[in-house]
């Protein structure tokens, strides 16, 4: 596809949280952005914005009007490695990025004012007025959080609807991943956006070419011309909805039936809506200014679409489409579990017998709503597994100023009575004593006294979301010198080092940090295969 017209301006966090190296990844991602779009003065144009406790403007719209010297002043910029005061940065976007003597164009629907905002920590500054007036100006948000960013501001930031537009990465490694996203959020739809859609007429509405579509809609005059198929109300939940401006004839003489010519106009982009009924309203509120000035009617279309090849899906595999819906398959060597979607190579068989411990920190920084999120996610790992004496076992061990056996290896044989005991765990408060708890997990929990069984793999899942008030140097070299696979997850204001020290090599396969707890279940997916790969393998 071709990229819509876009006045696009990056707002990027080059706090001093915000290692080189790290901001080198964002270069890459915006330049990877830059390299999708079509460049122009009549076509994209776009803008970089730089902040820390300041905020400077690296170019603005006007000045590069080529992909080849937007991408060589991207890699130019430096980080400034200050404060954080995106409040702020968003405020010069309004009255300075987006102004007319920086290039910007005047509103219109010919072409969109975005704004994409990158940050990896809490504003020092308020962002919720500041964002609400520029998205009232016109400018659509998208934030990007990485890291320990705080999940809260991101909302604030963001143009509706949330899911669309705030984005969160654990990491800035893997940020380039939403590249493509990007790239098709900018894609005005042209013949060749169609391609992945299945178009049916589902309702012509009949109206004059001076009212609005929002108008059109919501009037008592709006006409049907396709008795019986033109309702109020359209279910949405495997559609997106479109609207274009069309030449309609009737066919016969009297006939009622519509037919398309060519198009006038091209598909508006598709979008999905949130409600579980998608109202004639809530699409036209997306549409209000649409030009009807050659056309006095337009046809709605319901839009049957490959939901796989859009990304509209939950499979965390093979996605295979059917007309209007989906269904989920796994590759060789894995199963579709109970859910539908999600895949697993712990299928039980010669090899996979496995010892797993999660060690869990219970202290007062969890609070007693997150410490359910961490039972659903320790459940969310033992559903991937075969229990059985012959095959995986799982301990439970929590700790906080003190440790404490939740239960041993080999108490519970089936994975029913396992998330049973899971969920019956009365959260500790108190303390951070990581490494007391490494060395219980070293002296007593992979003890043949306490269920562990020789010769069959240890693996350690250590679940922290704080600095531990101990050392843990020695005994997390330890566990790792005695064999154990150690799998390292902290959330919140757990200390990036500890996390290292505690994983296994290669530490990138071992480690995994989110600053929300509500995002845990992501982790706990990708643990899940980790996990029966080494089982599998082992």
């Amino acid at each position: 596809c071709r990229t819509k017209p876009t006045d696009l301006v990056f707002i990027i966090d080059s706090s001093r949280s915000v290692r080189p190296q790290e901001f080198e990844k964002v270069k890459v991602f915006m330049s990877r952005v830059i390299e999708g779009l079509d460049v122009g003065p009549n076509s994209t144009r776009v803008g970089v914005i730089n902040y820390a406790s300041a905020v400077k403007n690296e170019f603005s719209l006007k000045t590069h009007q080529t992909k080849a010297g937007l991408l060589q002043a991207v890699r130019k910029i430096e980080p400034l490695s200050t404060g954080t005061m995106t409040g702020l940065a968003i405020q010069f976007a309004i009255s300075r990025a987006f102004s007319d003597s920086e290039g910007a164009r005047v509103r219109s629907p010919n072409f969109n004012k975005v704004a994409i905002v990158v940050t990896d920590g809490r504003p020092q500054d308020g962002v919720q007025d500041v964002s609400a007036r520029a998205r009232a100006a016109g400018i659509e948000i998208f934030a990007i959080g990485v890291g320990r960013v705080d999940m809260h501001t991101l909302r604030q930031i963001a143009s509706e609807p949330l899911d669309d537009h705030v984005d969160y990465v654990e990491s800035y490694s893997v940020i380039e991943k939403l590249t493509h996203k990007f790239q098709e959020a900018f894609c005005g739809c042209t013949s060749g956006c169609q391609q992945a859609f299945h178009m049916e007429i589902v309702c012509v509405i009949i109206f004059h070419p001076s009212s609005s579509l929002f108008q059109a809609l919501g009037s008592a005059e709006a006409q049907s011309s396709m008795e019986g198929t033109c309702t109020l109300k359209l279910p949405c939940k495997n559609y997106r909805f479109g609207v274009g401006n069309f030449r309609v004839y009737r066919r016969g003489v009297g006939g009622s039936t519509p037919s398309l010519s060519k198009h006038r106009h091209a598909v508006t982009l598709l979008r999905r809506c949130d409600a579980p009924w998608c109202p004639w309203q809530s699409i036209a509120n997306t549409y209000t200014q649409m030009d009807l000035e050659n056309s006095p009617r337009l046809i709605a279309l319901r839009v049957v679409s490959d939901l796989c090849a859009t990304g509209d899906h939950d499979c965390e595999q093979i996605c295979i489409s059917t007309p209007g819906t989906y269904k989920c398959a796994c590759k060789e060597g894995f199963t579709l579990n109970s859910d539908g979607k999600t895949c697993s190579a712990c299928s039980g068989g010669s090899g996979s017998a496995l010892d797993l411990v999660f060690l869990i920190d219970g202290s007062k920084s969890v609070r007693p709503e997150n410490f359910e999120l961490v039972k659903k996610f320790i459940n969310q790992i033992v559903d991937s597994l075969e229990v059985s004496d012959k095959q995986a076992q799982v301990g439970l061990v929590q700790y906080s100023s003190s440790v404490r056996q939740e239960f041993p290896l080999g108490q519970f044989k089936n994975k029913k009575d396992i998330k049973a005991a899971v969920k019956k765990m009365a959260y500790m408060e108190k303390g951070t004593m990581t490494g007391q708890a490494l060395k219980y997990l070293i002296d007593s929990s992979f003890s043949i006294v306490n269920g562990a069984r020789p010769g069959v793999p240890k693996v350690g899942i250590v679940f922290t979301d704080g600095r531990s008030q101990d050392y843990i140097t020695d005994a997390a070299k330890k566990a790792k010198d005695l064999g154990f696979r150690m799998f390292a997850v902290g959330v919140g204001n757990a200390v990036e080092d500890e996390l290292r020290e505690i994983a296994s090599e290669p530490v990138a396969e071992h480690y995994f940090y989110t600053a929300d707890f509500r995002t845990i279940s992501k982790i706990g997916k990708k643990l899940q295969m980790k996990i029966c790969i080494g089982e599998s393998g082992g």
